[in-house]
């Protein structure tokens, strides 16, 4: 094997070669690491972030599921929507709400992201715990086998893809049904701005998801001709977002909770839904 680089420096004989293992010196023992930053404040924060949500979800869907919209089904919560049990009147037993129906959607496609699988590796599983930061001594005994085992069913994040669009696709039409009043009018109130912020956040989350790019140009091997120069275009134009996509995760999973809140607080009669303007 010939080497990548020849120093020609006096005395330094050795060279780089393509494919050479090189260990980096680490300190043994959990958290031991020579960095200086406050390397453990972001694992901290999103590991108790998603505690919450996850507590939080728990909790409304099965216990406190008693006020889910308000105006007769106007204004649904983003946690139970799509409405599915009221949108096609089906017959359930009493226990039974929209959200125990299609969570498992939001939940598949978020749980199966690829941001989301660097967030819990590191936040619960510590498995790295950081860059350069020793891990619990049971991983280095364990290894990272990847893809494999119980984590193979993350290979099934594409097909949830093309499950959250379609409840993305419905999520837009009940930002319109906010907007049509029990009088017949159209018009715009705080609560339709919760959902239509919630929906572009979502969209913006699901457009700059990996999948989601891979479905325009790839792939493929080259763009060739006019269709496939403005595959390219939008591939790149997928890409730029993409870069952010851990800013769409946080920002979209926030305002889910913060809408579900505005609707709870509306329903109780806690809060009011002002009307922005009517036509």
């Amino acid at each position: 094997m010939q080497p990548l680089i020849e120093p020609q420096l006096s005395g330094m004989v050795t060279g780089v070669y393509v494919g050479d293992a090189v260990s980096l010196p680490l300190n043994r023992g959990f958290g031991k690491t020579d960095r200086i930053d406050r390397w453990w404040t972001q694992p901290l924060w999103m590991g108790t972030a998603l505690t919450l949500a996850v507590v939080y979800t728990g909790l409304r869907v099965l216990f406190f599921d008693a006020e889910i919209h308000y105006d007769d089904h106007r204004v649904t919560s983003p946690i139970f929507s799509p409405d599915v049990i009221h949108m096609f009147h089906l017959s359930t037993p009493r226990w039974m709400n929209s959200a125990i129906l299609i969570l498992w959607i939001p939940f598949g496609f978020r749980g199966t992201c690829y941001y989301m699988r660097r967030v819990y590796h590191r936040a619960f599983f510590q498995n790295p715990t950081g860059c350069v930061v020793a891990k619990p001594e049971v991983n280095y005994r364990l290894g990272y086998k990847g893809e494999t085992g119980l984590f193979i069913l993350n290979n099934i994040h594409r097909y949830m893809l093309y499950l959250a669009i379609i409840i993305l696709t419905v999520k837009f039409y009940d930002v319109w049904h906010t907007m049509n009043f029990h009088d017949g009018s159209i018009g715009i109130s705080v609560g339709t701005m919760m959902l239509a912020t919630e929906s572009c956040l979502l969209f913006m989350y699901v457009t700059s998801c990996h999948a989601f790019r891979h479905l325009f140009g790839g792939g493929m091997n080259q763009w060739r001709g006019q269709i496939g120069g403005l595959i390219g275009k939008i591939f790149y134009k997928i890409s730029d977002i993409n870069v952010h996509h851990g800013f769409w995760f946080w920002t979209s999973l926030c305002m889910v909770f913060i809408g579900d809140l505005f609707v709870w607080g509306v329903a109780d009669g806690i809060l009011n839904d002002p009307i922005l303007f009517k036509l």
